[in-house]
């Protein structure tokens, strides 16, 4: 029987469990650095939340975590802000903390002042204000400081099983285990008799309600109390609690909160009907709660006993997460004919959730592209196929895979899907569906809309995106656009518009063109993908960023990264709009933003605040105009909202007046500058929530100069200016004497070079004239030599014709005595050594040591052969040469032919250039 039971709670929980809920954000241990359990959470005006972790007290501005702990080692269980003084609790410790002017927590001990004896071992589990006292209560009594005197008295409990006391109408209540309910008076906690029926319960927690209190007990229901009266309100064996321990209560926004130990947090309507069921099953860290705590907006704190976790109660956030993972990613989702149940459709199929959980629809397995819900039936497309979903009944309709889109068109019943195939017309006709695909559109499509002229507009993946027209009945490709010039189509009120990077385009159907939609675009600037539904919101993805904008209210809803947790479904479609939910698929369920709300939240217009500020790795006062040494400057800034349960996108953007020539955006909430040059600089810090801009943090600071720039340096550099051009004259003074003294040297000295150089040009000049009258005689000497050599040959010529003429017979015979005398005189005058050693010695004068290098190269020169060479090189004929050495003109070849071999000429070589080589 037990057995039963515990599956049926088992059932139960699981069952509530997977349900949407309203958003929550669940903080680990890793996140805020510390320890496991968080029994108390407290807030200050500004925002910050404060946490009774263990043995460290955790201080969450909302961009950034703290720790502290106190000088003794002990379990901080409890803490409370009254009048912006944040007090703890701890074993044999109390007191409170301040802030100081670097903002760092600074703690003082009140316990540490009384009396010894007057708190010993004793623990303090809980803090609160009570007229002019503030109390701090343990299990053995409390101990209250009147504010005005700064006294602490005490006042014991009863001897019962204490658990904790309540302030209600300026009364403090005590609840207890096994022994009721007790009401201070006048210094003593007397019995409450109308608890006399809850005696044998543990009392856990009250809260206030409707003029009266509902009293939790651990696991004997909840009672309503009002004017002495009890009223069960929820019994112990409903199906709300049954099984189930609580461990505190809270009323928020009409809505009793139940903290569990055994099962997380449920949430009750003023009817008493369970709403929300938060636990392990659907995200949270642990089912122990701690503590719950309403923050100033409305939303709960839940300090866990492991982590903690901020229920955003407040906000028109909702989700639904399958942490079993049964579900897997989700692609799709519509809802059912009541108001409880939904078709998710996801990478492993079709489920249905409804108020008794997660089901899985039977032969839905496979990849879900989209659902569509048409009167009482559901279109699903699926990897497999196109499927009908009706009765809950998974039945296909067509082999068409890869349904991602399916719209509606002007005519009645005719539906649009865009596919793996290409684009397909769908019609109903009564209870049957049928189905046409187009011919002309043969190709992937993930995007399809329908222009004021029924024209058809598709996108296919990585392509680009086509416009169709019909002509002639026909469907026509009219125009592409390439990816690279647009990402994405949607369609508002029957107009096409594109996206691009950066831009919003429209479809011009008068001028059948694009243009650009400024308005559009600065509306939803930054994006990088958009979708649109029922002609009324627009939902753009930035990142893990997403807008939702409302057209007709103007309503807008930006999203943090931090609340999609980069979760979101990425290159497919990502949202749906069912009546004014927008649904967010994400890889473990879904986040839905209801966009009928009142409470959706804007950036403030607020600036930023500095949480800490360190210069050079040292803690300062935030308020202070700091002058900052120039070596090594190092400047750390940490920026906060104070805004610890934000669900919208905000962003630093900073700019440093002085250095940065434009703004810059920040990644986190840190500022750092290093090594900045010197001057005066104001740092300017917005938040930025989409195209939103809050007003502006100013901080100023200020960079010495250098040692080198400081005051007493300048006054050195001045004495040293003064004293340096004082040297520097004297040594001018006396550096002009030595300039002069030296002037006067090399005056001197320069007129004895003039007139050295004047006597070397006038030697160089005689020199040259030298020259020339050497090389007139020269070429006098050539002219000699050649006139010469003619006068030779001459000689030689008139000679043998003399001969010629004296060896006649009538000569020979009759004159013979003349004829001897002539003969003589020819033989006397021709080649005669004489003629021959003065042309030899002209020819020396003319080519030095002509002969002697001939000889020294040649030495089988024969002395003829040395005249037929110095012949030669005169440039004489075989004809000129042959009378002046006596032999024939074929002679003179034949030893001209001899000389070439002696001087070892190739045949193709001419002698007379070689001999003119020499010299």
């Amino acid at each position: 029987m037990n057995k039963l039971i515990l599956l049926f709670l088992l059932v139960s929980f699981v069952g509530f469990s997977q349900q949407t809920t309203p958003f929550f954000k669940s903080y680990t241990k890793n996140d805020y650095q510390g320890e496991n359990s968080n029994w108390d959470i407290s807030q200050d005006s500004c925002g910050t939340i404060y946490t009774a972790n263990n043995y460290k007290l955790l201080e969450f501005n909302g961009d950034e975590w703290k720790k502290y702990s106190l000088s003794k080692d002990v379990v901080i269980r409890s803490t409370e802000v009254i009048n912006d003084t944040l007090y703890t609790g701890a074993y044999q410790e109390f007191g409170y903390w301040t802030h100081d002017e670097k903002n760092e927590l600074i703690y003082t001990s009140l316990s540490s002042k009384l009396k010894s004896g007057f708190f010993k071992n004793d623990e303090i589990w809980k803090i609160f204000p009570y007229k002019e006292n503030i109390v701090f209560q343990s299990f053995k009594g409390i101990y209250m400081l009147n504010n005005r005197t700064k006294q602490v008295s005490k006042i014991a409990f009863p001897e019962v099983s204490a658990i904790f006391t309540y302030e209600f109408n300026d009364q403090i209540y005590l609840t207890t285990k096994n022994a009721g309910v007790f009401k201070l008076k006048d210094g003593v906690f007397e019995f409450e008799t109308w608890s006399l029926p809850l005696q044998n319960y543990t009392l856990q927690s009250l809260v206030a309600y409707k003029g009266g209190v509902l009293l939790g007990t651990q696991l004997n229901g909840i009672y309503y109390v009002k004017n002495g009266e009890i009223t069960e309100w929820i019994p112990k064996d409903s199906e709300i609690i049954n099984g189930i321990e609580i461990n505190n209560l809270s009323w928020i926004d009409n809505k009793l909160c139940i903290g569990t130990i055994n099962n997380g947090l449920l949430i009750v309507n003023a009817e008493k009907e369970l709403l929300y069921t938060i636990n392990t099953t659907n995200g949270l860290l642990n089912n122990t709660i701690l503590s719950q705590f309403e923050d100033k907006n409305g939303n709960l704190w839940l300090g866990l006993d492991n982590g903690l976790a901020c229920v955003f109660l407040s906000s028109p956030l909702y989700m639904f997460t399958d942490k079993s993972g049964q579900l897997g990613t989700l692609y799709a989702v519509e809802r059912g004919n009541d108001k409880y149940t939904e078709y998710l459709g996801s990478n492993h199929g079709v489920f249905i959730k409804n108020q008794n959980g997660l089901h899985f629809l039977e032969n839905s397995n496979g990849q879900v592209w989209n659902l569509n819900r048409i009167d009482d039936e559901i279109i699903c497309g699926h990897n497999n196929g196109t499927f009908l979903i009706k009765n809950k009944v998974f039945k296909p309709i067509s082999d068409l895979s890869g349904g991602v889109r399916f719209i509606t068109t002007e005519e009645e019943n005719t539906y649009l899907q865009a596919n793996y195939t290409g684009l397909s017309e769908f019609k109903k006709n009564n209870d049957s569906w049928e189905i046409d695909s187009y011919d002309k559109v043969k190709f992937r499509i993930n995007e399809v809309a329908i222009d004021e002229n029924g024209n058809y507009w598709v996108n296919s993946p990585h392509n680009g995106v086509s416009h169709y027209k019909f002509k002639n009945n026909s469907l026509q490709l009219e125009r592409f656009y390439d990816e690279n010039e647009v990402k994405h189509i949607f369609q508002l009120k029957n107009v096409v518009y594109l996206t691009s990077k950066n831009k919003i385009l429209k479809y011009d159907i008068i001028n059948d063109t694009i243009i650009q939609d400024q308005l559009l675009t600065d509306k939803l600037f930054p994006f990088e993908d958009v979708m649109a539904f029922q002609d009324k919101f627009i939902v753009t993805k930035n990142g893990s960023n997403v807008n939702i904008l409302d057209i007709t209210s103007s309503k807008t809803l930006k999203l943090s990264a931090k609340i999609t947790e980069n979760k979101l479904v990425q290159d497919f479609d990502y949202a749906k709009a069912i009546n004014d939910s927008i649904y967010l698929f994400l890889d473990d369920g879904y986040l839905l933003a209801d966009m009928s709300s009142h409470e959706i939240e804007v950036q403030e217009n607020t600036s930023p605040s500095i949480s800490s500020l360190s210069i050079n790795g040292e803690l300062k006062k935030i308020d202070s105009l700091y002058e900052i040494p120039y070596k090594k400057n190092s400047i750390n800034i940490s920026l906060t909202n104070y805004k610890p349960a934000n669900y919208i996108q905000h962003q630093y953007k900073y700019k440093l007046v002085g250095y940065d020539k434009s703004w810059n955006t920040l990644d986190d909430n840190k500022l750092n500058f290093e090594n900045l040059p010197r001057g005066d600089y104001e740092l300017l810090v917005k938040n930025i929530s989409g195209n939103r801009e809050s007003k502006t943090l100013h901080y100023q600071f200020i960079i010495l100069p250098p040692w080198y720039f400081s005051n007493q340096a300048i006054i050195g550099y001045i004495i040293l200016a003064i004293l340096s051009f004082y040297l520097v004259n004297l040594y001018n003074k006396k550096r002009y004497n030595r300039k002069q003294k030296r002037f006067e040297r090399e005056l001197a000295y320069k007129n004895e070079l003039e007139l050295k150089e004047e006597k070397l040009e006038n030697n160089k000049r005689l020199a040259e004239l030298e020259k020339k009258q050497l090389k007139d005689q020269l070429d006098s000497k050539r002219r000699e030599l050649a006139t010469y050599a003619a006068s030779m040959a001459k000689k030689e010529e008139i000679l043998n014709q003399l001969e010629s003429e004296i060896n006649k017979e009538e000569i020979k015979n009759e004159h013979s005595k003349l004829y001897d005398r002539l003969n003589k005189f020819k033989e006397n005058q021709s080649h005669s050594d004489d003629d021959w050693k003065l042309f030899e010695r002209n020819f020396n004068e003319v080519h030095d040591d002509f002969f002697k290098k001939l000889q020294e190269q040649f030495p089988e020169l024969t002395p003829k052969d040395l005249k037929l060479c110095a012949y030669l090189k005169m440039n004489l004929s075989s004809k000129e040469i042959a009378p002046l050495i006596g032999i024939t003109y074929r002679s003179v070849e034949l030893h001209r032919y001899r000389l070439r071999k002696k001087l070892d000429l190739d045949k193709k070589e001419n002698l007379v250039k070689f001999l003119l080589s020499i010299d």
